[in-house]
């Protein structure tokens, strides 16, 4: 939303706002409604539509966009304030829903950590320490050999270093990560779309149900690359896939997705982000086998990006499509 249309939004709320309205003035139709849809008792229904209505800075639809989903709207009981209010309440619980769902959360300011491990006899006491199993993250050094990570959240590394290992203490490294926190009830993130938006919704959408998918839990996935992870050599590092015969074992499939374009951050970094349905990105599709894959490309790609759903035409072969993850800037 841009400051213009902030500025109009603001207006009309103040001009709809009653100055003299009390809780007596709430019609029964709307305290009804209210109750119905939003599960409330009559005094909650009647104080959160005093509050809604006092509340000049209240997200707003346009005309145009309500008569778009009017009628499916209306069927469902909902009129063009309280179908808001529902819009501002999704909004707040998704927030929510990121906020717990963005990976092992610690208790001092959600940082994370990745602790090497080495020695057999060192990695066996660590983990048995750990209140649960680690994620293991695997890769491959400069000589081609295969290393072992596990990450842990700030509180797992607290509870590592009230008994640190006899052999010595263990070093480890603060890592950012990238969020992926796909909504399983609507296409929310996807790449080049404002999901927020009441015509990307699930009961309105356009677009085909597939694009919901994948799920947050879904492998294998097909991820869209481009920029470093467009290169073979660097990929199989990253998630410790060896060379057969010299070899790599990647795979990839030439790959475009719409509705995005590249950009950059910090002068040097290729970043994907949103953009019209005219713009493309040309680059690979790959699929990723497992979350330990999955999370070892979080953490080269960092907490700048986030995992996002797209829709990638593949350039080979037979052509078609695939719904598949990409990483779109933060």
């Amino acid at each position: 939303m841009d400051f213009l249309a902030a500025c109009e939004d603001l207006a009309a709320n103040v001009a709809a706002f009653d100055f003299v309205d009390d809780p007596s003035d709430v019609s029964e139709s709307d305290r009804s409604m209210w109750q119905a849809l939003f599960d409330l008792s009559s005094d909650e229904a009647v104080e959160a539509i005093r509050n809604w209505r006092a509340d000049f800075a209240r997200p707003t639809l346009s005309q145009a966009a309500w008569l778009m989903v009017k009628d499916a709207k209306t069927a469902e009981g909902f009129n063009k304030e309280s179908y808001e209010y529902s819009i501002f309440k999704e909004q707040e619980s998704r927030k929510k829903s990121r906020e717990s769902s963005s990976g092992t959360v610690a208790a001092n300011g959600g940082a994370q950590y990745l602790l090497k491990l080495e020695v057999e006899a060192t990695n066996t006491e660590i983990l048995y320490r750990l209140p649960k199993k680690p994620k293991i993250l695997t890769g491959l050094d400069d000589d081609g050999n295969t290393t072992k990570f596990c990450l842990l959240s700030g509180t797992e590394k607290s509870e590592l270093l009230k008994g640190p290992p006899k052999t010595r203490q263990p070093t480890f490294i603060r890592v950012s990560i990238a969020q992926k926190a796909l909504s399983s009830t609507s296409l929310y993130p996807t790449l080049g779309f404002d999901t927020t938006m009441p015509q990307f919704r699930p009961a309105n959408s356009p677009l085909p149900p597939p694009l919901a998918r994948p799920g947050q839990d879904e492998y294998p996935v097909w991820y869209f690359f481009y920029g470093t992870l467009a290169d073979a050599d660097i990929l199989s590092r990253i998630i410790g896939l060896g060379k057969k015969d010299g070899e790599t074992q990647v795979e990839y499939k030439r790959a475009r997705i719409h509705r995005g374009k590249l950009s950059t951050w910090g002068g040097k970094y290729l970043a994907l982000v949103d953009a019209d349905e005219d713009s493309t990105v040309d680059g690979c599709a790959y699929q990723v086998k497992d979350q330990n894959q999955e999370d070892s490309l979080r953490v080269y790609e960092t907490g700048k990006y986030e995992v996002v759903r797209c829709t990638m035409e593949l350039l080979e072969g037979d052509g078609g499509f695939l719904q598949g993850l990409t990483f779109r800037l933060a």
